[in-house]
């Protein structure tokens, strides 16, 4: 893609990137899990991404193929927190008390509804609130819909946020929805599919201030960042949130029991090739994964942060 072209928020790739194909390639790891190298580096480049992003130590972190991906993991482990790890994963909604309901502003990314379509709390669970002339989330008019739905016996659940709009780069006031999800109990996702990545550049942090208060958060690396297709990022604010989410596995879980099916094949050990939980398995669905983290780590050493803030900048200047 030329430098150039910003339709469909496509990032250019970098030819540095070709070389920790190469060498992955070569390796053939499968990063699902076990105690090797792959799964050291993904946890570096997630120490890092934590950094960039505001999110504390102890947050959660798993690099997917992009955001669309990261927004169902995310979302699972919202749907879950809400319901109850326990009922939602053996039961599902079922087990729920009321209908869960979501809201979303004019232009959100289509992943947001697929994602709750995949998770079986229905895309017509997400209510579209009107956007200002800005094209950003109409705080007042959130205000009013959630209190409408809780009149109506609804369950109002999650709140997503936008940093940096597909169809105008629109950026929603984050610090603003943080605290509208903490007065009103809602998960608060940020949609950073491109956007986040500004966090790099000087001229567009202060736009994004209220990010690193999320529950979590979703951004691509093969958009802005520059990396080679194709690698996202999720994070969750609550690493436990996000284990109890998705692990299956005793040794994996606070204490080393409690395993809901525990696979024989998947057994931890305290020492070798079955050591190190958690593994990437307990934070999301797949099990076989390639690695990801290689090219991330390599693209972030060569040309490092401010020189990808600077490249933003750059853009922003251009555009």
């Amino acid at each position: 893609t030329h430098p150039r072209f910003f339709g469909w928020v496509h990032g250019s790739g970098s030819p540095g990137g070709v070389l920790p194909e190469l060498v992955g390639a070569a390796m053939n790891a499968n990063c699902g899990g076990r105690d090797h190298v792959g799964i050291y580096v993904e946890r570096q480049v997630l120490t890092w991404c934590k950094e960039m992003m505001g999110f504390p130590a102890s947050a959660g972190g798993l690099l997917v193929s992009g955001t669309s991906m990261a927004t169902v993991l995310a979302l699972k482990a919202a749907r879950d927190a809400r319901l109850g790890f326990d009922a939602s994963r053996e039961g599902g909604l079922a087990g729920g008390p009321t209908r869960l309901v979501g809201y979303a502003a004019q232009g959100t990314h289509s992943c947001i509804k697929r994602a709750l379509d995949v998770l079986g709390v229905g895309a017509d669970a997400l209510r579209i609130v009107p956007v200002t002339d800005a094209f950003t989330m109409d705080v007042p008019a959130l205000h009013a819909m959630v209190a409408e739905d809780r009149r109506r016996g609804l369950t109002p659940w999650l709140l997503v946020a936008t940093a940096g709009s597909v169809n105008v780069g629109a950026i929603d006031d984050l610090d603003a929805l943080a605290d509208v999800a903490e007065a009103q109990g809602l998960w608060m996702h940020v949609d950073g599919a491109f956007g986040a990545a500004a966090v790099l550049s000087d001229e567009v942090r202060p736009r994004l201030r209220g990010m690193g208060r999320a529950s979590s958060l979703a951004f691509d690396f093969h958009k802005w960042l520059h990396v080679n297709y194709d690698c996202g990022c999720v994070l969750v604010r609550d690493g436990d949130t996000h284990l109890r989410a998705f692990s299956d596995r005793a040794s994996s879980l606070a204490g080393g029991g409690g395993g809901r099916h525990s696979p024989d094949y998947l057994a931890g050990n305290a020492r070798g090739l079955a050591a190190n939980a958690p593994w990437p398995v307990d934070l999301g669905i797949e099990l076989s994964r390639g690695f990801r983290a290689l090219k991330v780590w390599s693209h972030l050493l060569e040309h490092g942060t401010r020189a990808l803030g600077a490249a933003i900048t750059a853009n922003l200047r251009h555009a």
